[in-house]
């Protein structure tokens, strides 16, 4: 990988749809050799998939949410089941390290459903939940 696949991947990361001539200007390449570093970079699975972001205030999300959660280990799998069985709500589910063992980022529609969500999880782990202000990047 040298530069100009780090440029490729900084404006897909941007823009995952961009025209490959768009591209190719942008990198100072041919469309053919933008097509061809890009095939190069998913079959090293550098690019692992495309995505897309959405807007959660447009689509009602209006409470967006960092939980931190705790548990002893022999809670674990029940934990698990409990977050796959919610993943309407969940965007990132994390495995970290610290005094917590996971971190959820949730959206919920509201306060009541983010509410309703955490009683439900106290079930299963403590948790220390992180309002979402703003988003900077």
């Amino acid at each position: 990988m040298d530069n100009t696949d780090l440029k490729i991947l900084k404006h897909l990361n941007r823009d995952s749809r961009i025209k490959k001539n768009k591209l190719a200007k942008l990198v100072n390449l041919t469309p053919p050799a933008v097509a061809a570093r890009i095939e190069q970079l998913e079959d090293e699975k550098i690019i692992k998939k495309y995505t897309i972001e959405v807007d959660l205030d447009k689509m009602g999300y209006n409470s967006q949410v960092f939980i931190q959660t705790k548990m002893d280990f022999r809670s674990n799998k029940k934990y698990l089941n409990f977050v796959d069985s919610k993943r309407n709500f969940i965007r990132h589910h994390y495995k970290i390290s610290g005094q917590m063992n996971y971190m959820i980022h949730g959206a919920f529609h509201s306060n009541s459903e983010l509410d309703d969500f955490l009683t439900e999880l106290e079930k299963y782990a403590n948790y220390q939940v992180l309002n979402v202000i703003s988003e900077l990047i």
